[in-house]
C-alpha cells in the first residue's frame, strides 16, 4: 500500500442513535442496492447512517507519463482531454473547497483533481508524491446527491420547497476538506423553477454536490414512515484506501455485497495500520465500532485474547460475532480512542468478491 498523504484532520463527532436498514446487492458490473432508511420516532426525527458502496463509471483511464510535483501528465495519446472538464467547483459554493472528480490507482489509492488541462491534472495538494510514472489511473466523476437520491428526488425524501431543514430529511456529510458538517435537503424549484432540487444551508443549489469515496452519509428522517432507496452504479472492483482518523468519524463499507465483519480488515494485529484491540477483555482499551442496522445499535470490539470462543471479533455483550454479516451499504461509527495509539491511519477497503 502506498504511504497516504492527507488532506485534513478534522476530528467529527457523530451520534450512535442512528438506523440502518438492510440491504439487497445485486453484483454484476453495473449493479444496485436497496436501503431501508428508517422512519422517525412518534415524537422526532431518526438518524439513519449509510454508504453509497457503487461508483460512476469512468471519465478517463491510461497511464501516468510523468510526475511533478502534484501535476500528474497523463499519456492521452492522440485524444487530449478537454481542459477544465475535471476541475474543482469551489465557484459554485463560495467560500469552500469542492472536488468534482478524483483519480485513483490500483492499490485504491485516490486524490482529488484541482484543475485539468488538456494531457494532465493537479491534484490536492501533496498527493502527487504517491503516483508514479508509468501507473495505470482511472479518473471518475464523485457520485452527487443526485446520482443517489435521482436528479428530480426520485427516491422519494421528505422535501419543504420553502426549505426548512426542520421539515425536510437532512442529508449530513462530514465536510474533512473544509471542517465542519454540510447538510443538504431536498427543496424543489426554491431557487427557480427547474433550477434546483437540493440545497445546502447556505441556499446554494446543490445537485451536483458530491460524496467522496470515504465519506458515509447521515440522513435524519423527519417523517413516520421507511423509505427505500435504491443505490444504482458500477460495482467498484478495486480496494478503496480510507483515512480513519483520531476520535469519532462514520465511514462507508464501499462494497456492493454483503460481508462477514472479519473480512473488513479493520483489525490487521498492527495498532499503526488498523484498529486496536484488546488484550484483556477491555472494551475501553480498544478502539470503538459501532453498526446499527434496522435500528438496532451494536457496539463491537476485537479482542486478541479467547474469551471463550475464539480470537476475533465480540460485541459489548460478549457474544462471538466474527462471522455476523453486514448488508450492503452499511456504514461505521469508528471512534479511534485506544489509549496506546490513536494516531491516525489508512484503512484499506477490500475490493468486492464478485460472483457469477
Amino acid at each position: 500500500m502506498k504511504p497516504y498523504i492527507p488532506y485534513s484532520l478534522i476530528l467529527a463527532a457523530a451520534s450512535c442513535g442512528m438506523a440502518f436498514g438492510a440491504a439487497t446487492a445485486y453484483t454484476t458490473p453495473v449493479g444496485y442496492t436497496t436501503n431501508i432508511i428508517k422512519a422517525a420516532y412518534p415524537g422526532g426525527p431518526k438518524n439513519n447512517i449509510m454508504s453509497l458502496p457503487l461508483v460512476n463509471s469512468a471519465s478517463w483511464a491510461g497511464t501516468v507519463t510523468s510526475v511533478s510535483g502534484d501535476v500528474l501528465t497523463l499519456n492521452v495519446g492522440a485524444s487530449p482531454l478537454v481542459a477544465g472538464a475535471f476541475n474543482n467547483i469551489n465557484a459554485k459554493y463560495p467560500g469552500t473547497t469542492v472536488y468534482a472528480y478524483y483519480i485513483e490507482s490500483a492499490d485504491g489509492y485516490w486524490a482529488q483533481i484541482d484543475v485539468s488541462g488538456t494531457n494532465s491534472v493537479t491534484v490536492e495538494a501533496g498527493a502527487g508524491v504517491n503516483f508514479s510514472d508509468g501507473e495505470a489511473v482511472t479518473i471518475r466523476r464523485h457520485r452527487t446527491v443526485s446520482d443517489l437520491f435521482g436528479p428530480n428526488n426520485e427516491a422519494g425524501l421528505t422535501a419543504d420547497p420553502g426549505g426548512d431543514f426542520n421539515v425536510g430529511d437532512n442529508i449530513t456529510l462530514i465536510d474533512e476538506t473544509n471542517g465542519g458538517n454540510v447538510i443538504l435537503m431536498a427543496a424543489p424549484g426554491i431557487l427557480g423553477a427547474g433550477v434546483n432540487t437540493y440545497i445546502d444551508t447556505s441556499y446554494n443549489d446543490a445537485d451536483d454536490y458530491p460524496i467522496y469515496p470515504d465519506q458515509g452519509m447521515q440522513l435524519l428522517r423527519q417523517v413516520t414512515s421507511d423509505l427505500s432507496v435504491t443505490v444504482t452504479g458500477e460495482v467498484h472492483t478495486k480496494p478503496t484506501q480510507i483515512q480513519i482518523t483520531t476520535g469519532i468519524q462514520v465511514r462507508p463499507v464501499v462494497l456492493p455485497t454483503a460481508v462477514a465483519l472479519k473480512d473488513l480488515a479493520l483489525f490487521t494485529g498492527n495498532i499503526a495500520t488498523g484498529l486496536a484491540g484488546s488484550d484483556s477483555g477491555d472494551l475501553n482499551q480498544a478502539d470503538g465500532l459501532t453498526i446499527v442496522v434496522n435500528g438496532v445499535t451494536t457496539a463491537y470490539f476485537y479482542s486478541t485474547i479467547d474469551l471463550g470462543l475464539g480470537i476475533g471479533w465480540y460485541d459489548d455483550t460478549y457474544a462471538y460475532v466474527n462471522d455476523n454479516i453486514l448488508p450492503a451499504g452499511a456504514a461505521l461509527i469508528i471512534n479511534r480512542n485506544n489509549p496506546t495509539n490513536s494516531a491516525p491511519f489508512i484503512w484499506v477497503n477490500p475490493a468486492p468478491v464478485i460472483g457469477p
